[in-house]
């Protein structure tokens, strides 16, 4: 079957608004690798946290992953990562903190949100670089502050928290990584490896989201195949996908020891049938009558449908109780109304002469509808004729 994918383009253009960021935080940060001379030892840690960044993974997987994984680089006492959105001046959400319930959190966050020096940087330069709550308050000042140091800070035993943000498409909602420390001892090799993350950081979210996209269709499909059944077949005949219910079903109405690899005996001469008239047709595909297999009061429908490239065939099948035969079933053979209406009261048992009373018309055009009726089916008779209109309607289970 056909996968989901993204287009390139649809990739490229999810990734734009990273360019402008990109570009400046790399050339700012030159200025800071000089001033802060990483190790090997650094950079051989930086190179492995990038190659499990890269690895698939979904937005919450990559989420749960992130902080733990930077507090390796950066040790801090409490590493988390929070979605803020400043045109509400709140948190969206946030990792959990020991010793605080999340509703106490979110409740303290958002009320105080606006006194943060960092979140009115940002605000003011969008610099989405790293920074230190020093950079902007001294530890006096820090104290003063009654919401963000005695109600959040302070009651969990934080002294400096290091923050970097990564921007979202939205221009006023942003990731934040913060780094929290019960002492200022945070340093220029801290930030200097967080500013080295931050393009990397960027791109493996987007790569996540985009991956959690094609999950969530994937499954969307899944689910909706699974609701119907569905087998997909190669052009060869092999079965290369089938749905659980599918499988089910098929071993219901068609026993028989190996599902693996090809369909039921029955089952695979309709679709060689069904494939015979896809290769008659030259232009437009015609609507294709379905399969119906009977038992117990129920019957299986099979629809056969094609790609346009023909590369393999998908077979959806439904179960439904059985319903009774109507006028309408006839029509959908090629007959009109009232031939439909005759052929009708024929499968009910009746005679020539009880169907013109029950039409009101005359025995002559009984027999005229009747001679149109097996003209159309390739018949002779009448037994021929319902047994034929059953066969093509699906309704006749043929061993």
């Amino acid at each position: 079957m056909t996968g989901i994918s993204l287009t390139a383009k649809e990739c490229n253009n999810s990734t734009n608004f990273l360019k402008p960021f990109i570009i400046s935080v790399s050339f700012a940060l030159k200025e800071e690798i000089v001033m802060a001379q990483l190790l090997t030892q650094d950079y051989e840690q930086v190179l492995i946290f990038l190659q499990r960044l890269y690895a698939p993974s979904c937005l919450r997987d990559w989420s749960n992953y992130l902080p733990s994984a930077i507090s390796k680089l950066i040790p801090a006492d409490m590493p988390g990562i929070c979605e803020v959105d400043f045109t509400q001046a709140q948190f969206v959400d946030g990792t959990s903190l020991p010793h605080m319930s999340d509703e106490y959190v979110q409740e303290v966050s958002n009320q105080y949100l606006p006194e943060h020096p960092f979140m009115a940087h940002y605000l003011r330069t969008r610099d989405c670089r790293a920074y230190k709550l020093s950079d902007f308050v001294n530890e006096q000042q820090l104290h003063l502050m009654e919401g963000l140091y005695q109600k959040f800070l302070r009651p969990i035993g934080i002294e400096e928290q290091l923050t970097l943000s990564l921007p979202h498409e939205n221009p006023n909602t942003i990731d934040a990584i913060v780094l929290f420390r019960s002492e200022r001892s945070f340093t220029e090799r801290d930030r200097t490896i967080l500013n080295l993350l931050l393009p990397h950081l960027m791109q493996a979210r987007q790569t996540a989201h985009i991956f959690s996209q094609m999950e969530q269709h994937t499954q969307q499909l899944q689910n909706s195949l699974n609701v119907a059944g569905a087998v997909a077949i190669s052009r060869e005949g092999r079965i290369q996908l089938m749905t659980p219910k599918a499988e089910h079903w098929l071993q219901q109405y068609f026993p028989f020891k190996n599902l693996s690899q090809s369909l039921p005996e029955h089952l695979q001469r309709w679709v060689n049938y069904q494939k015979t008239l896809l290769a008659r047709e030259e232009f437009l595909s015609k609507p294709r009558l379905p399969l119906k297999m009977e038992q117990d009061g129920k019957y299986l429908t099979a629809r056969f449908v094609t790609d346009p490239n023909q590369d393999q065939y998908l077979l959806l099948l439904e179960e439904q109780r059985k319903q009774k035969l109507s006028r309408e079933d006839f029509e959908l053979l090629g007959l009109s109304k009232r031939e439909a209406e005759v052929l009708y009261w024929v499968a009910k048992g009746k005679e020539n002469s009880e169907i013109a009373e029950v039409l009101y018309v005359g025995v002559a055009t009984i027999r005229k509808h009747l001679e149109h009726i097996y003209q159309k089916l390739e018949v002779k008779n009448r037994a021929s004729a319902v047994v034929e209109a059953l066969k093509r309607l699906g309704m006749l289970h043929c061993e």
